[in-house]
C-alpha cells in the first residue's frame, strides 16, 4: 500500500532529481544565460493504494504525450487536451498530476481512480508547496 511516507520519500527524490538535472545542465553550459524556466514547474508523486509502488511526475505539455485511456477521457471531458478552459489558468494535460497518474495506470492497467493516492504538489525549484489546480480538481476528484 502506498503510504504518506512513501509518496513524500519519491517527491522529495524527484525534487532532488530535477535540481541535479539542473545543476548539471548549467554547469555543461555556463556560457549560456540560464532561466527559471530551466526546471520543471511543478512534480508531483502518485502511488495506488493496493502497491507499494509510487511514481513521481513533472508539469510538462501534453502535446503528443500518449496518455492511458483512462486519464485521456478525464482530461478530454475538460477540454481538448492542449487547451486552456474557463476557471484554470492551466494548459489541460500539462500539470504533474496527470503524469504521475498516468504512469500508475499504465503500470497498473485495473487500477481505479478513487485508488490513486497523491502527495502534495511542489516546486522544484523553491521547493514550495503547490495548490492543486481547477484542472487537476476536476480531473481526480475523488482523491483530491
Amino acid at each position: 500500500m502506498a503510504t504518506i511516507e512513501s509518496l513524500d520519500r519519491c517527491v522529495n527524490e524527484a525534487i532532488a532529481d530535477e535540481r541535479r538535472r539542473v545543476r548539471r545542465l548549467r554547469q555543461a553550459h555556463p556560457e549560456v544565460k540560464h532561466r527559471i524556466t530551466d526546471y520543471a514547474a511543478v512534480v508531483v508523486a502518485c502511488g495506488y493504494r493496493r502497491s507499494c509502488s509510487t511514481f513521481s511526475g513533472y508539469s510538462a505539455s501534453p502535446i503528443g504525450y500518449n496518455y492511458s485511456d483512462k486519464i485521456r477521457q478525464r482530461l478530454e471531458a475538460l477540454a481538448p487536451i492542449g487547451d486552456k478552459r474557463p476557471g484554470c489558468k492551466n494548459t489541460v494535460g500539462a500539470c504533474a498530476e496527470p503524469h504521475a497518474a498516468d504512469k500508475v495506470m499504465k503500470t497498473f492497467p485495473g487500477c481505479k481512480m478513487n485508488e490513486l493516492q497523491f502527495s502534495d504538489a511542489y516546486r522544484p525549484r523553491t521547493v514550495r508547496r503547490i495548490r492543486n489546480c481547477q484542472n487537476c480538481k476536476d480531473t481526480f476528484p475523488e482523491v483530491l
